[in-house]
């Protein structure tokens, strides 16, 4: 193979870089804002018994105590009840309007 077949192909290989490194970043400026559907892992106490320290401590915001036997619920259990209460004691989801306050004057519906 001569020099000018191997130049080519380098200099594909390095536009092909550029744009790939110029796509990444762009991509990754533009996505600023994420939604979870949970609390993040690191909010989430690991060990059952901080679990269930947690739980109580978002049951006693709502006046609840810890429902008869829990002591038998698996880790599972405990997490996703802490999780759903967490989630009730943050308040109602939000509505159209809370989103966009000019959803009234929309001229499709």
């Amino acid at each position: 193979m001569g020099r000018k077949p191997w130049l080519s192909i380098a200099a594909a290989f390095l536009v092909g870089a550029g744009s790939a490194a110029t796509a990444y970043g762009l991509a990754g400026a533009s996505s600023g804002v994420t939604v979870a559907s949970q609390p993040p892992a690191d909010q989430v106490p690991r060990t059952r018994q901080a679990l269930v320290a947690q739980w109580e401590k978002e049951l006693a915001k709502a006046d609840l105590k810890l429902p008869e036997g829990w002591e038998k619920m698996s880790t599972d259990q405990i997490r996703a009840q802490y999780i759903i209460q967490r989630r009730h004691n943050a308040g109602p989801l939000p509505t159209g309007p809370d989103y966009d306050p000019g959803f009234h004057n929309n001229p499709y519906g």
